[in-house]
């Protein structure tokens, strides 16, 4: 744009002129001496360590070992949790026991521990309320077998106390149960304690710390193995069971679920399962489910471009048919009908 015209010619040299009349001429020369054959092969093969390195390296950070997902029909559900802190309870020192219930059609891998204890902790006053924290962590693998189970897994939890004497003292039950989608929840347990019926009851966990204790911590919820008969008419009763509330902890927890992916939704179970019968192999399902999604999509769209132009057809069919009433009425009249 500032009127210099370059030219490139087939000899050494360029020349580069302007609307002055001023000329440029300038050369592009290789001064580095020539590498020898041994050198180069030395470079390439310093290039090559170089490279292989950071592959390894990639390769390492990585890592190679990852988890297959289950069946179509299970799911894997990761569990990482942690207790962060326990509220308004009466004693100063406290601790929690905790430990997993799996319901019907779950399952976890061999040695994997379903329970597990926090270390003790101090509790402080503030003006609001009385806080103890934990910041423990825990983490479980589950395993669904069936899409079909209702019931999910549940943590219990026990709360207790530790004096300056090592007397030990029940605090408090609690349970919640793991929520069925992945996501990151924080949860509050609200907890009671058994009370009993007299005062001997009351000034044992006074001074020698003896408390009424569950024998089964499931009892706080329904227990697994309590399975209600229809003929016999089986009933978990708990009236008359006296209890008093006591403190809440709070808990966060963060869901992953691993599983394979579905051809379609459960609203077309019967074409999937007769395309998983046809076509079993993963990479198929997933080029099956893309291309079902797409029809599904554009399904939709007529559907709803249809609805929108309902009434303008209506109101353009009754148009047609006013002004072809008028056209006959018309025409009699000019036949003199």
């Amino acid at each position: 744009s500032s009127g210099i015209n370059a030219e490139w010619p087939l000899r050494p040299g360029y020349f580069i002129d302007n609307s002055d009349g001023d000329v440029w001429e300038y050369s592009v020369k290789q001064v580095t001496p020539q590498i020898e054959r041994e050198d180069m092969l030395k470079e390439r093969q310093v290039m090559d360590e170089l490279f292989s390195r950071h592959a390894s390296l990639l390769h390492s950070m990585i890592g190679t070992v990852f988890t297959e997902p289950p069946d179509e029909d299970s799911t894997r559900v990761y569990v990482f949790g942690e207790i962060s802190r326990g509220l308004n309870f009466e004693a100063d020192m406290l601790m929690i026991n905790y430990s997993f219930d799996l319901p019907l059609n779950w399952c976890v891998e061999e040695n994997t521990e379903l329970r597990g204890a926090t270390q003790r902790s101090k509790v402080m006053d503030t003006k609001r309320n009385r806080k103890a924290h934990f910041n423990h962590p825990f983490e479980v693998s589950l395993f669904q077998k069936s899409s079909e189970s209702t019931s999910h897994p549940r943590l219990f939890i026990e709360v207790r106390s530790v004096d300056a004497w090592h007397r030990v003292r029940l605090e408090g039950y609690g349970y919640l149960t793991i929520p069925s989608q992945p996501g990151t929840y924080s949860q509050t347990i609200h907890t009671w304690r058994p009370e009993g019926n007299d005062t001997q009851t009351k000034l044992r966990r006074f001074f020698i710390g003896g408390t009424p204790e569950l024998s089964d911590v499931r009892y706080v919820h329904i227990p697994t193995n309590h399975a209600p008969n229809p003929e016999q008419k089986m009933l978990l009763g708990k009236f008359g069971f006296r209890t008093q509330s006591s403190g809440s902890v709070e808990v966060k927890l963060n869901i992953v679920h691993q599983r394979m992916p579905s051809l379609v939704d459960d609203e077309h179970a019967f074409k999937r399962n007769a395309l998983k019968d046809k076509y079993g192999r993963p990479g198929v399902q997933l080029a099956l489910l893309e291309a079902i999604q797409h029809f599904t999509k554009a399904r939709k769209r007529l559907q709803s471009m249809r609805t929108a132009l309902e009434p303008s057809l209506a109101r353009l069919a009754r148009t047609v048919t006013t002004e072809q009433a008028i056209i006959k009425k018309w025409s009699k009249l000019a036949l003199g009908e």
